[in-house]
């Protein structure tokens, strides 16, 4: 049996993650999210657009606007767990090994994020109902 390609691996991270959300109320909030992650990473850098996603799911007070912060707290999840396994940095905290990592490091995070949410993106349109 030969080792998986990176595609491969980017493909089954991101196709698990979605099978674990399919069934939530949120899934469709969470697709619309992922649709919008990589125009914002392309626009503002992985630093901005990840903050505002953390930002998104820390900042719903109240029970409407519950689904929006899950939706926003599992895809920043989503992005930091796969770049965490990519070994790019030696933090666990994506946040914490953006402001404290390498040019080098973030260019490559930041590349990597993209590439994974391709195959997030694809998923989530398949498999998840819109909004």
């Amino acid at each position: 049996m030969s080792a998986r390609s990176l595609e491969q691996e980017r493909a089954a991270h991101a196709l698990s993650a979605v099978n674990k959300i399919k069934e939530e109320s949120w899934a469709g909030k969470f697709r619309s999210y992922v649709e919008r992650l990589p125009a914002a990473i392309v626009m503002n850098g992985l630093g901005q657009a990840m903050a505002s996603e953390l930002a998104a799911a820390g900042r719903a007070e109240n029970d409407e606007k519950l689904d929006e912060k899950l939706a926003h707290k599992c895809l920043y999840d989503c992005v930091e767990k796969w770049i965490h396994c990519r070994h790019i940095y030696n933090q666990e905290k994506l946040m914490d090994a953006i402001v404290n990592g390498s040019q080098e490091q973030y260019v490559l995070a930041q590349a990597e994020a993209l590439a994974y949410l391709e195959w997030l993106k694809k998923f989530s349109q398949a498999f998840l109902k819109g909004v």
